[in-house]
C-alpha cells in the first residue's frame, strides 16, 4: 500500500484538477495522521504551493501549524521566483545586446509559459543554453552583472554539460546561474543535444513587467527534455521529484493539442512510455491519453517503494545503512524503477534479461567514476 503521504502528494503534483481528482485528493488527505511533517515532504520534492492550492481547492481542513508553513512557503518561493525574474530579464537584456542567443530551461521558463501563477513553480539555478562557442562570453558576463562566474582555465576542457555554477546575492535571495552548452552529459541520453541541434521552433514567453520576452526549448523538445532529465536523474540511489511530474504531466495536458505526436512517437518514444507510468501518480485526462496514443497497463510492483515521501538521499548517506543494503538496492530495483529507467512504459512485457543490462549499467557507471578518479 502507498504511504499516504506520498499518495496525497502525487495526487498534489499537476497544475489543473477536475471535480473527481479533488475528491481523490480529498479522500487521500483524510488517510493522513502525521500532518506535522506534510510540510517538510512537500517541500522536498518542489510541490509545497502546488499541494497548498489543491488541498484549499478540495476544501480540505489542514491543522492550524501545517496551513501557516505551507502559506510561508508559497510566499517565500512567489518572492523568490520575482527576483529570479527580474535576474533573468537583466541577463536576456545584456545577451540580446551582445548577440548572444539564450534560451531558458526548466523552472524559470515553466513557471512564466506554463504556470498560472509563477511563484507555484519553485527552482533552484536559472538554467540557460547557449551554443557552446558562445558559452564563455556568456559566462564572462554575468561577472559584469555582480555574478561571481568562474571561467576554465586556458585551454582546460569542459567535461561537464554546463560550466561552473555563477551565484550572486540579489535583495536577500541567493541565486545560481549554469550556462549550459548541451542540455545532457555524455552517457546520460544519446543524444547531447546544443543549442543548434533542437528539432522544434523555440517558444516565446514574457518576462514581466514590460515587453520583454525570453525564449524555452519547443513543444516538442521540451517534452523530451524533460523526461529524460526525469529518467536520467532517477538513479538508483535518487528518487524522482515529484515537481518533475508536474512539470511533464502538466505540460503534456497543457499543450496536447499543440504537440506533434506522431513525431514524439516516432523520434521521442520516452515521452509516452514515461507518461504511462507516471498515469499511476497522478492519472493523465482521457483527452491527453487518446490524442497521444498513450498505452496504459497495469501499475508496476514497487511503484510506491521507490518513490518515498522525501528523496532518496546520496550514495554516501545510503552507505550508513551498510554496505550489503545498498548494494542489494542498487543491483535488485524494482519493476517500477526499471520500467521508468530504461524506457518501457506500463505495457511493455519486460525483457527477460533487463535485471543483467542492468547489473551491466551499473558496472559501467562504477568503472566511469573509478576512471574519473584515477586522472584526477
Amino acid at each position: 500500500m502507498p504511504d499516504p503521504i506520498y499518495r496525497l502528494l502525487a495526487l498534489c503534483a499537476r497544475i489543473d484538477c477536475d471535480a473527481a481528482l479533488y475528491r481523490q485528493i480529498a479522500q487521500a488527505a483524510a488517510q493522513v495522521i502525521e500532518w506535522e511533517v506534510v510540510p517538510t515532504h512537500a517541500e522536498a520534492h518542489g510541490v509545497a504551493p502546488l499541494f497548498y492550492r489543491h488541498l484549499t481547492a478540495a476544501g480540505v481542513t489542514l491543522p492550524r501549524a501545517v496551513k501557516r508553513e505551507l502559506q510561508a512557503s508559497a510566499v517565500r518561493h512567489r518572492l523568490a521566483n520575482q527576483v529570479h525574474t527580474r535576474v533573468l530579464r537583466d541577463i536576456v537584456t545584456r545577451y540580446q545586446a551582445a548577440g548572444i542567443r539564450v534560451l531558458a530551461l526548466k523552472g524559470i521558463a515553466l513557471c512564466h509559459l506554463l504556470y498560472p501563477e509563477p511563484g507555484l513553480r519553485p527552482m533552484g539555478d536559472l538554467d540557460l543554453l547557449v551554443s557552446e562557442k558562445d558559452a564563455a562570453r556568456a559566462q564572462s558576463l554575468l561577472s559584469e552583472l555582480g555574478f561571481s562566474a568562474p571561467l576554465p582555465a586556458d585551454g582546460q576542457r569542459v567535461e561537464h554539460r554546463h560550466l561552473g555554477q555563477a551565484i550572486a546575492q540579489v535583495e536577500g535571495f541567493i541565486v545560481s546561474v549554469e550556462i549550459h552548452h548541451h542540455l545532457f552529459e555524455r552517457g546520460v541520453s544519446p543524444i547531447l543535444m546544443g543549442i543548434d541541434d533542437l528539432t522544434s521552433a523555440p517558444l516565446a514567453f514574457p518576462l514581466p513587467p514590460g515587453d520583454l520576452t525570453a525564449q524555452t526549448l519547443g513543444y516538442e523538445d521540451t517534452l523530451w527534455y524533460q523526461c529524460q532529465h526525469l529518467v536520467g536523474d532517477t538513479t538508483v540511489f535518487s528518487a524522482t521529484k515529484l515537481i518533475w511530474v508536474a512539470d511533464i504531466v502538466s505540460f503534456a495536458e497543457r499543450f496536447v493539442a499543440a504537440i506533434d505526436w506522431a513525431r514524439i512517437k516516432k523520434q521521442y518514444p520516452l515521452v509516452l512510455s514515461t507518461l504511462s507510468l507516471l498515469h499511476f501518480l497522478t492519472p493523465l485526462s482521457d483527452r491527453l491519453l487518446a490524442r497521444a496514443s498513450i498505452a496504459i497497463g497495469s501499475a508496476p510492483p514497487g511503484m510506491w517503494d521507490d518513490f518515498a515521501k522525501s528523496p532518496r538521499t546520496i550514495l554516501d548517506d545510503q552507505m550508513n545503512r551498510g554496505y550489503g543494503q545498498t548494494w542489494r538496492a542498487a543491483f535488485s530495483p524494482s519493476e517500477w524503477w526499471l520500467r521508468l529507467r530504461y524506457g518501457l512504459g506500463s505495457a511493455s512485457p519486460l525483457p527477460r534479461f533487463l535485471r543483467a543490462r542492468h547489473a551491466l549499467y551499473l558496472a559501467g557507471r562504477l568503472n566511469n567514476a573509478l576512471r574519473r578518479r584515477w586522472r584526477r
